[in-house]
């Protein structure tokens, strides 16, 4: 991504329950808090990074070329140590489908979810990935092997560079490494395709919301085109984080958010490291079973041994600083 010639808005949502994470005594998912090291690599090349703490969410192009959702949430419950649904926080219909004309007339969208998605949280992010083609599962990718004795916000799993699938991002990476996050299905027909893939096995997938395993590789990373813009969405903020337990300087995470973010703002006549049209379309349909949630792991057996770990680990709680014995 070179210096530009001439200043564009980086336009960070701030209007949505990002603010409502400090809840749990943790930072908050902010541009000057956990997104501080994303909003320095977006100034370095020529962004003018601002925030926008008011809904509706309704960026217009060419005035802001780039819009970053942060993770967004509902209302903290201290006491059950979950997440409540709350009005104030949800992205309204007018909303999802500014950002649709945003993108559709040029504009990028750079979004990040969170661990088992909407059913964690309690919003509705999954409606505007949906609004793209691009649905944000209710599962959450785990290493059995290291949520047994790592507590969940210490867990993390590595993937390579044979799990980054477009040419474009993975220059320059070897390794990376996530926190628990979410996975995507990308719908048939679309223009979007997968970036980055979960390492499956050991790496299952648990959806929370239908209660089923998946052991197959899962898309944690996808990206695409609609109309004149481009999109990036993530399963998880960890990866880029520079909080206590964010790993934005670990191995190779950086430049691979350096290498999404040249791409996203790329030329639309730059055929060399995007996908066009029917070719897009062609790609996405080619990935389409590996994005499916399958139900592999489905026997009774199997599935209660796995939340058993969840619980005994927390890992289905949202919880608060003070009890984190990281």
């Amino acid at each position: 991504m070179g210096v530009r010639s001439r200043q564009s808005i980086a336009l960070f949502d701030e209007s949505h329950g990002q603010p409502n994470w400090a809840q749990t005594g943790f930072p908050s998912r902010l541009m000057a808090t956990n997104m501080a090291g994303v909003a320095g690599m977006l100034r370095r090349h020529g962004f003018q990074c601002e925030v926008q703490t008011h809904r509706a969410l309704e960026p217009r192009f060419p005035e802001v070329r780039l819009v970053v959702i942060a993770p967004p949430a509902g209302e903290y419950d201290a006491e059950r140590e979950l997440w409540r649904p709350s009005t104030t926080t949800l992205f309204l219909p007018d909303e999802i489908c500014a950002l649709r004309r945003f993108v559709d007339s040029g504009g990028r969208l750079l979004v990040f979810g969170y661990r088992f998605g909407d059913s964690f949280t309690r919003c509705n992010l999954g409606e505007v990935c949906a609004a793209f083609g691009c649905l944000l599962n209710d599962d959450g990718i785990i290493d059995l092997r290291r949520i047994r004795w790592l507590y969940p916000l210490s867990g993390d799993f590595a993937t390579n560079a044979d799990s980054i699938l477009t040419p474009w991002a993975a220059e320059g990476v070897q390794q990376l490494r996530w926190r628990c996050m979410a996975s995507f299905t990308i719908l048939p027909g679309v223009s979007a395709f997968p970036v980055v893939m979960s390492p499956g096995g050991h790496c299952l997938a648990y959806n929370l919301r239908h209660r089923q395993l998946n052991f197959q590789s899962q898309p944690i990373a996808v990206a695409g085109t609609h109309g004149h813009g481009r999109f990036a969405f993530f399963g998880g903020p960890h990866a880029f984080e520079t909080s206590p337990l964010g790993l934005f300087h670990e191995v190779d995470n950086q430049r691979l958010l350096e290498n999404v973010l040249r791409w996203l703002d790329g030329d639309d006549d730059d055929r060399a490291s995007n996908l066009q049209g029917n070719d897009q379309a062609i790609a996405a349909w080619r990935w389409r079973k590996l994005c499916r949630i399958d139900g592999l792991g489905d026997s009774a057996q199997s599935l209660r041994s796995v939340e058993e770990v969840l619980h005994k680990s927390q890992t289905l709680r949202a919880l608060p600083r003070w009890k984190w014995r990281g």
